[in-house]
């Protein structure tokens, strides 16, 4: 059926270049094209099966589902997430200082502590991966492998790594703080020591580089608590409060273990004398059997 394509009209290899003659030339090869395609698309189809699907059917209803899905997929991942919010409604905002600043950034430091991340205040990429894993997180559990305990009972280690001190119960984990360190890395004594006396309203000897401060003072630098490690006897190195909240998720210290004033009052009526407390780094923790990994990595 397929009819061979003619000559064109020979004017234009007989020497005629007018723009007239070009496009007729051009018109009449085209309508002489019609058939053939036309023949050809008959031929193809005519030679197929009767069974064979040109091409697969989608009720408009299941494509429009479709559609929907995709578009919910897309808002969904590109929905930045409000943090501020997310830290409230997780309930790690809490109004226990003047400034809203200051808990909002308290609300991070937790969260951080909580979820194993370094704790520093800033919210940053691996923060926000672990806010949207724990808001699809229906049973939040902490990441911590432990296989190696002190005690069957309360016990304290503090990750230098991460600025985090987790207070557990055998191998089960009963809270996480963020903290503060010294501002050299081995300024904050690294082993397994204890707790050996605890103060209410310390007062602070000036370390050698300041005037004293009573023990109660705002300006007091050791805060409202203090608990003593048994290193050089227990009156140089502890964990305590704060009168500088900025400081928290830092490395600032003498070498005693800040944290949040309203923390350290909890943890305080946590423990005891005698309890455990290891120190170290994340590697050594590890080397130790206590491992904080890191939630959603």
């Amino acid at each position: 059926m397929n009819k061979p394509i003619k000559p064109v009209i020979k004017i234009i290899e007989q020497g005629g270049d007018s723009i007239l003659t070009q496009f007729l030339s051009l018109c009449i090869a085209a309508t002489m094209l019609v058939p053939v395609i036309g023949d050809a698309a008959e031929n193809h189809y005519m030679g197929m099966e009767e069974d064979t699907v040109l091409e697969e059917h989608i009720p408009i209803e299941e494509f429009d589902e479709h559609m929907k899905e995709d578009r919910e997929k897309n808002t969904t991942e590109k929905k930045e997430i409000d943090y501020t919010i997310a830290l409230r409604e997780l309930g790690y905002y809490k109004e226990d200082h003047a400034s809203k600043d200051i808990n909002m950034r308290n609300a991070v430091l937790r969260f951080q502590s909580e979820h194993n991340l370094v704790v520093d205040g800033s919210f940053g990429p691996r923060s926000t991966k672990a806010l949207q894993e724990r808001l699809q997180d229906k049973e939040f559990r902490h990441s911590d492998v432990i296989t190696n305990t002190p005690t069957d009972k309360h016990w304290i280690a503090i990750n230098k790594t991460k600025r985090i001190l987790t207070l557990y119960y055998g191998n089960e984990v009963i809270k996480k703080y963020p903290i503060a360190q010294g501002k050299h890395p081995s300024a904050t004594p690294e082993g397994k020591f204890t707790i050996v006396n605890k103060l209410v309203n310390p007062a602070w000897g000036g370390a050698g580089i300041s005037a004293p401060v009573a023990g109660g003072s705002p300006q007091n630098p050791l805060g409202y608590r203090w608990m003593g490690i048994s290193h050089k006897g227990g009156g140089s190195y502890g964990i305590h409060g704060n009168n500088s909240p900025t400081s928290i998720g830092t490395n600032v210290s003498l070498g005693c273990v800040r944290m949040i004033n309203s923390d350290v009052e909890e943890l305080y009526e946590l423990v005891n004398t005698k309890t455990p407390v290891w120190i170290g780094t994340d590697e050594k923790l590890k080397q130790w059997g206590v491992h904080n990994k890191s939630y959603a990595y």
